[in-house]
């Protein structure tokens, strides 16, 4: 996903009726389940959940084997070969911190803005959102009385003091990243519930935060974390005594990878009672591994804001693993197939995935932090080849013919794709997508609303052209 854009729909596509593909009649993935989720992020008071196509979505020229992991790992010469070691990720994922302005270590001395540039930073945000002509969830034009009287006094950015008085906390559960500190969904189309513009992303539980500013009610705070800067629910924060208390917790490397769609925590051994469901990619500090299965620490904010640690635990037949898997293509790619059907999500909307987290949360999985934004992820690696929309053809199929599955990405305008593989002379992907295009004239679109297998070929027959026409880069992630 790119923040801070106007947005525009140029994602994958189903074949539209009536040469529609069939639903396969199998479960939806782990963890897309409302009624099983206890927060949800994203839907505002009185919505409703926006409706998820049953899943996983088998589309026109796509087999039932293809939707497997296993399918894809058989056709590899060598999939258990391990592509980079613990100590090589942790080198790739510092290249990446000092490749990107945007991503910063919290803990490093001398990183953060001051407070003037962070007062200027907050009032530039208000006065991009408030000049826009944004819609409310029942199509009225949202008035500037609004910004004005009630996002404006609460923004509160003349009160930013220079130096910072800095606070150092941690997510007590994932938890929306804003523009500004409200709940109040803002769309640039009426009826675009799915895309609220002041979403920038969803930060996991566990994710360290540098507190720069508190709103003047108090509810939430702007914060700097580790890839974005932003508005948080201060509910949702634990503070630590201090930056060096934080970073010994949350450095730690004893931990718990959460290797699954999401995975229960829970308030007994037996996992009799849930109290919240981490997803894939989230780390836990591992306090002790019994019959019965695993002991983690959460974080829990106490009634003073302060950080209290308390010991949860996770079911021993729970999706998870201790330390990050091995850094393999078959280990890749089926994280990658464990989200098969799991929801889309602008910006971590609704629990759920957008294009670049879908990649993002499963190279974290594996130890890869790659950064959160797809114009971002395609710059990280190897290149394979650049190339303009609807042409070099040729190029595009050199390239792919050369790329690894399981490691590959490729970037659309706006969209990112995980190539899993050739087949049958087709180049496939597994990717995170919202809605197909079906029109040569129109801007007529059916929902997908989940991560899908397909091949390049799809949109074809619309007028944006094909992934594969449209695909502007590609690279690999080694």
């Amino acid at each position: 996903m790119n923040k801070k854009i106007v947005l525009l729909y140029l994602v994958g596509v189903l074949i539209s009726p009536p040469v529609l593909a069939q639903e396969l009649q199998s479960k939806p993935a782990s963890g897309t389940d409302a009624s099983r989720m206890s927060y949800m992020e994203g839907l505002a008071p009185g919505e409703s959940m926006p409706a998820l196509p049953r899943g996983p979505l088998m589309l026109t020229g796509v087999t039932p084997e293809q939707l497997s992991a296993d399918y894809w790992i058989h056709r590899l010469p060598n999939p258990d070969r391990v592509l980079k070691s613990p100590e090589e990720l942790k080198f790739f994922n510092k290249e990446i911190d000092m490749m990107l302005h945007e991503r910063i270590d919290i803990f490093e001395p001398g990183v953060l803005p001051n407070g003037t540039q962070i007062r200027k930073q907050i009032q530039l945000e208000y006065e991009t959102v408030s000049n826009r002509k944004l819609f409310d969830l029942h199509d009225k034009y949202i008035p500037k009385r609004f910004f004005s009287d009630e996002i404006e006094p609460n923004v509160n950015s003349e009160a930013v003091p220079n130096p910072l008085s800095m606070k150092w906390g941690v997510a007590t559960r994932a938890t929306s990243v804003r523009a500004l500190p409200t709940d109040t969904k803002m769309l640039e189309e009426k009826g675009d519930i799915e895309f609220d513009q002041l979403q920038f992303t969803l930060i996991k539980l566990w994710t360290p935060v540098a507190v720069l500013h508190t709103s003047k009610d108090g509810r939430w705070y702007y914060v700097q974390a580790p890839y974005v800067r932003g508005w948080v629910k201060s509910k949702y924060i634990a503070l630590f005594a201090g930056r060096q208390a934080l970073r010994e917790k949350v450095k730690t490397d004893r931990f718990l990878a959460i290797t699954g769609e999401s995975v229960s925590v829970c308030l007994d051994p037996d996992c009799f009672q849930e109290y919240q469901r981490p997803t894939m990619g989230t780390v836990l500090p591992l306090v002790n591994k019994k019959e019965s299965g695993y002991v983690v620490e959460m974080p829990l904010r106490a009634g003073d804001g302060r950080v209290r640690l308390k010991e949860y635990y996770i079911h021993r037949d729970s999706d998870v693993h201790v330390g990050f898997p091995p850094f393999t293509q078959r280990n890749i790619i089926r994280q990658a197939f464990k989200l098969l059907g799991a929801r889309y999500g602008w910006g971590g909307m609704y629990n759920g995935r957008d294009c670049s987290g879908f990649t993002h949360d499963v190279f974290l999985s594996m130890g890869m932090d790659l950064p959160r934004d797809s114009d971002q992820q395609a710059i990280i690696g190897t290149q394979l080849g650049h190339f303009n929309p609807m042409e070099d053809r040729n190029k595009k199929a050199a390239a792919l013919g050369i790329a690894t599955p399981g490691i590959t990405l490729l970037k659309m305008p706006l969209h990112m794709m995980l190539y899993i593989g050739e087949a049958d002379g087709r180049f496939f992907i597994i990717h995170s997508t919202w809605a197909e295009r079906i029109s040569m004239t129109s801007d007529e679109k059916n929902r997908i609303n989940q991560v899908i297998v397909s091949d390049l070929s799809l949109n074809g027959h619309s007028y944006l052209g094909s992934l594969f026409d449209r695909t502007i880069s590609i690279n690999e992630l080694n």
